[in-house]
């Protein structure tokens, strides 16, 4: 079975000029075929029903229903889900919009380049899930996030995330969390974001708080030393020395023992 290049795309807001509006920007894309667009809830509900859909642009705020709790009841009764692109004028649904498991998540008003950008990350995703002869919902390890900067969100693949630190770069500056990527580089997360939004954000099961100012991505650590609570992380980052809180180690050892 052969995936067409095209991506099947619909359009959800209750405000019509600013469908109108994205239809244009998506208009410069060849590989976007619009197969419908609604302004209603009734209308929305039965367009995702019905159609046969790639890609879904969701406005948060409507009426009736949010896009959230239209998203929901759509996977109630949807056996073959599509993506969806979330996006709103305020960035404090950013977190609840992850949790609904977002492809992407943009601001509005839409800017051109940020819907190239997110045209071609659906695009690289695509490319890399498992043929369509295997179950439905497997795909290969490739998940887009989210994160608050201060100057915005930056958008990237978790599994390039090594773990989260708190510190503060200068003796002038307040704390923030930072994130330490594999490549070594690092990101300054917007103040004020805690560590509870960040676990929330990357997945409770998949990131774990090892002590106050540390959180880890667990697919980069190699075992967890009792006696030292030293976390060993897998090379070639096993020159970074972490120690977990006790307070954290009875979590960790709840964590692996019953795996």
């Amino acid at each position: 079975m052969i995936r067409s290049d095209k991506i099947h795309t619909a359009i959800i807001d209750d405000d019509e000029d600013f469908i109108f509006e994205l239809k244009e920007h998506l208009g410069f894309f060849p590989e976007i075929e619009i197969q419908g667009c609604a302004s209603k809830y009734h209308q929305a509900r039965n367009m995702l029903l019905r159609e046969n859909l790639d890609l879904v642009f969701m406005d948060i705020e409507m009426p009736v229903k949010s896009g959230f709790e239209l998203l929901e009841e759509i996977r109630k009764v949807r056996e073959q889900m599509f993506s969806v692109v979330f996006y709103t004028a305020y960035d404090k649904y950013l977190i609840q919009g992850l949790r609904e498991s977002a492809f992407d998540y943009i601001l509005k008003p839409v800017k051109h380049d940020e819907l190239k950008l997110v045209i071609e990350r659906y695009k690289n995703n695509r490319k890399n899930e498992i043929s369509l002869d295997a179950p439905p919902s497997y795909h290969l390890a490739y998940e887009i996030i989210s994160l608050p900067t201060p100057i915005g969100l930056r958008f990237m693949d978790k599994n390039n995330i090594l773990l989260f630190k708190y510190s503060k770069e200068l003796a002038f500056d307040k704390p923030a969390w930072k994130v330490l990527m594999t490549d070594m580089s690092e990101l300054r997360l917007r103040t004020g974001t805690n560590a509870k939004e960040i676990i929330e954000i990357m997945g409770k099961r998949k990131f774990i708080q090892v002590n106050q100012s540390t959180i880890l991505n667990l697919n980069y650590l190699a075992s967890i030393e009792y006696k030292t609570r030293d976390c060993l992380l897998i090379p070639p980052f096993n020159r970074i020395k972490l120690v977990a809180s006790r307070t954290h180690l009875h979590y960790l050892r709840n964590i692996f023992e019953t795996l």
